[in-house]
This record gives C-alpha cells, sequence and structure tokens, in this order.
C-alpha cells in the first residue's frame, strides 16, 4: 500500500529530536538527482570515545539511590548536556569530509549518512553513472583521524536504498518507509501491551516505551498524530512515578488496537517529492458560537448556522474553527483539487496551533483533526494555515448574521459527516 504524500507532511512529524534530521535527509532525497547513492556508517562506543577532562571531574555529580552523591570519572561528555563533546568531533569529521569534497553528510548522534551524486569525469564507475568517491576512497580522506567505525552496523557499500535513523530510504523511487522487521517488532509490542494490560494495570515505563516507538513512526504513519494524545494524557496522570500501576482507559486500547491493525499492513510508504509552490486561492475559514461556521473560496462563500445540539462537553470555539477546516477540505475534493500546497487563513491561533501539531489532547477536537488530516492525505493537499486578524478576515461577518461577502454562495456538493449532522440546521 503506498500513500502519496508531498513534502510538507514532514513537519507534521517533528515530535521527537530527530526531526530535524530526517528533515535534512528528506530534502535530500526529494531533490536527488539521478544515479544518487548513500552509505550510512556507525561510530563504534560513540558516547565512550571523549573522556572527561579532569577539571571537569568537581562539576560531574550525579546521586545514588540511597541519596548519596558521587563524583561520576567515567561521564563521557564533559561539563556539557548530551552527547557535545563525541558531537563536536563528528562535526569535525563532516566539515573535513566537506573540504575534501564528499558531501552532503547529515548526521544523527553516532549515525552519518553519506551521499554522493553522479560526477561527469568521476574515476569510480558503477553501472551508467561515475562517481567521485566510493566507500574506501571517502574512509582513506578521513584516515588519520582514527574515527573508530563500527564494523556491525551501518552499510558496506554505497547503494541506491539504505536504512537511517530507523527507516528505509529508495533514492530512485523516492520513498520512505518502516522496515519489515521494525514494523513486526512495533506491531508485536502494541499486541503484547493489549494482552498484557486490556483491563489490567501498568507502571508508567510500560506506556512511554509505545508512546516512544509510536511518536517516531507517525513520519510514515501521518494520521497516527491524532491516535496518540490518548497515551500521553493517560501518561501524564503517573506524575513521572515510575513504581504507581493504573488502569489504561478505554480510549487509549481504542487508539493502539487501531494502530495494531495499521501495523498489521505490509508495504505502507511515503512518498518523497519535493513541495510544490505555495498557492494562495483565497481560502478563509471562521466560526462563532453565537451563530456558527463560514468558510470562503474565492469570490464564493458557504455557511453553516449551528443548532441548539452543538453543544456538549468538550466542543468549543477551537473545536469549531477546527470543524471549519475539516469542511473546508470537503469543498476543495469536491472542487476536484488534488496534490497542491496551499494556504489557508484562520484567525484563531489554537487551531493552527493544532493543525501544526496534528493532534489535541481535546477528544472531540482531535477528532476533527483525524478527519481532516486523513481527507488531506486522500487528495494529496497539504495546507499552510496562516494568521489572520478577525477584523480582516471576509468570512467573519457571516457568522454574525451580518450579509455574505460579494460572489455566489456555495452548497455543499458533499454529505455532511455524520458526527456533525446534528450539528448544524437543514444539514
Amino acid at each position: 500500500m503506498h500513500i502519496s504524500i508531498l513534502c510538507l507532511c514532514l513537519l507534521l512529524s517533528c515530535l521527537f529530536h530527530s526531526s530535524a534530521h530526517l528533515t535534512h535527509t528528506f530534502n535530500q532525497i526529494s531533490h536527488a538527482p539521478p544515479g544518487t547513492q548513500a552509505c550510512t556508517l556507525d561510530i563504534k562506543k560513540f558516547h565512550c570515545t571523549c573522556p572527561v577532562l579532569p577539571s571537569h571531574k568537581p562539576w560531574l555529580v550525579i546521586q545514588g539511590m540511597s541519596d548519596n552523591f558521587f563524583i561520576n570519572h567515567a561521564h563521557p561528555f564533559g561539563s556539557t548536556c548530551t552527547s557535545s563533546n563525541a558531537g563536536m568531533i563528528v562535526n569535525a569529521v563532516v566539515d573535513i569530509w566537506r573540504a575534501e569534497g564528499v558531501f552532503p553528510v547529515p548526521k544523527y548522534e553516532d549515525d552519518l549518512k553519506a551521499f554522493q551524486f553522479p560526477s561527469a569525469s568521476g574515476p569510480f564507475i558503477e553501472g551508467e553513472f561515475r562517481y567521485d568517491y566510493d566507500q574506501s576512497e571517502m574512509l582513506n580522506r578521513i584516515a588519520s583521524l582514527g574515527v573508530p567505525w563500527h564494523d556491525k552496523k551501518g552499510d558496506e557499500r554505497f547503494s541506491f536504498m539504505t536504512t537511517f535513523i530507523g527507516f528505509l530510504w529508495d533514492i530512485p523511487k523516492k520513498l520512505v518507509s518502516l522496515p519489515e522487521g521494525k514494523r513486526n517488532k512495533f506491531h508485536q509490542r502494541i499486541l503484547q501491551f493489549l494482552i498484557d494490560f486490556e483491563g489490567w494495570p501498568c507502571h508508567l515505563h510500560d506506556v512511554e516505551k509505545i508512546h516512544g516507538s509510536l511518536c517516531h513512526i507517525t513520519f510514515i504513519y501521518l494520521d497516527g498524530h491524532s491516535h496518540l494524545p490518548s497515551l500521553s494524557n493517560f501518561a501524564s496522570t503517573f506524575c513521572s512515578d515510575e513504581f504507581l500501576m493504573k488502569y489504561p482507559p478505554h480510549s487509549l486500547i481504542t487508539n493502539l488496537k487501531w494502530w495494531l491493525i495499521k501495523l498489521s499492513l505490509p508495504g505502507i510508504s511515503c512518498s518523497l517529492h519535493p513541495l510544490g509552490p505555495l498557492s494562495d486561492l483565497g481560502l478563509y475559514v471562521d466560526a462563532s458560537t453565537s451563530w456558527g461556521i463560514r468558510i470562503i473560496i474565492s469570490d464564493e462563500w458557504a455557511a453553516f448556522q449551528l443548532s441548539l445540539s452543538w453543544k456538549i462537553e468538550g466542543r468549543d470555539i477551537c473545536w469549531l474553527e477546527m470543524v471549519a477546516i475539516e469542511l473546508l477540505i470537503c469543498f476543495l475534493e469536491g472542487r476536484g483539487i488534488h496534490n497542491a500546497y496551499l494556504l489557508v487563513h484562520s484567525d484563531n491561533q489554537g487551531t493552527i496551533g493544532t493543525l501544526d501539531k496534528g493532534r489535541s489532547s481535546n477528544i472531540h477536537l482531535n477528532l476533527t483533526v483525524c478527519h481532516t488530516h486523513i481527507a488531506l492525505t486522500m487528495i494529496s493537499v497539504i495546507i499552510k494555515p496562516v494568521y489572520i486578524e478577525s477584523h480582516t478576515n471576509p468570512a467573519d461577518p457571516i457568522s454574525h448574521r451580518e450579509p455574505g461577502p460579494a460572489g455566489k454562495q456555495m452548497f455543499p456538493p458533499f454529505k455532511l459527516p455524520d458526527e456533525l449532522s446534528s450539528c448544524f440546521l437543514h444539514a
């Protein structure tokens, strides 16, 4: 199964530290010319190759289980956080490579991804392409640095398909997917959680292990964003108490069963095509709790008046503003618009933030986000929501019973979703 996604879909996955590195790799492959190859390298014992400076030792203190404090003589990073010391050395490796003509080389911790592009007169020949270096030549150019490369991890040579940051990248086809081994691993992990904890209490670690894995793979499974809040919300109720045990709520079990089905499908991939130009079709949305929703597409407009039954616990102005986005996508689909990158104007900052994150802790809002992302994926449309002040939003007056803007009124070329049909009059 192949899901065609435009370039901006990557931005929906920026929930974790590796997102910038995914972005770099994504951009390199999406713009790569024919013949581009890549090679992954792994540094052996990355976090143990930089000993701590003696002058730093007094400041590197750890707390033991008995509340005693000790100097950490084996701390690998020096007096700076994360992997800064080793990271600075790897940065130097990348800089030297670049000066030697080997670039680009994106890196993430101890993993480096080197690319090579076809060259008109390169001495290294593979098939119809020539290259300026191969793996041996690339490593030879920095051999004097003595980098301890891992002999069991990474690639043995440059190739058209490579694994990096847990994903399989097909450069000629411009596709990225979850390796089958990892798909099966995550599928089994969720299945085991359901077997162990559906109807039984679990620890915080059990939830965090599942949540971390699923956050990572939303890079491929974009519609999975809206199936994560139940896990993060549940994890927050532990208040960092790793010994506390709690029963998983029904919403979490339901979302994990959704993920179980999703991960049972092999061959799902994400297309790495460059994002086209941003188009402004005159798309504006607005909502008010006193009247309803309004949508503008160029010189046409549509309005949906609220019924008395719309207001239930959890539904508020933010939910209405998101519903306006969902209905706008329905109009775009009815017009046959697809494979586009579109500007959408909204005067609600919460809506813009929720769309950027791809999820919400509010169950009603999160469900609407889920529907919106599915609809966007089906027509391969990416939207860029931007803020517009209410007094300049041409869609704003409609919700306050003022006349619609100049132009003709649009009537929905679709049936309102079942969960929305009772929320509006004449639906």
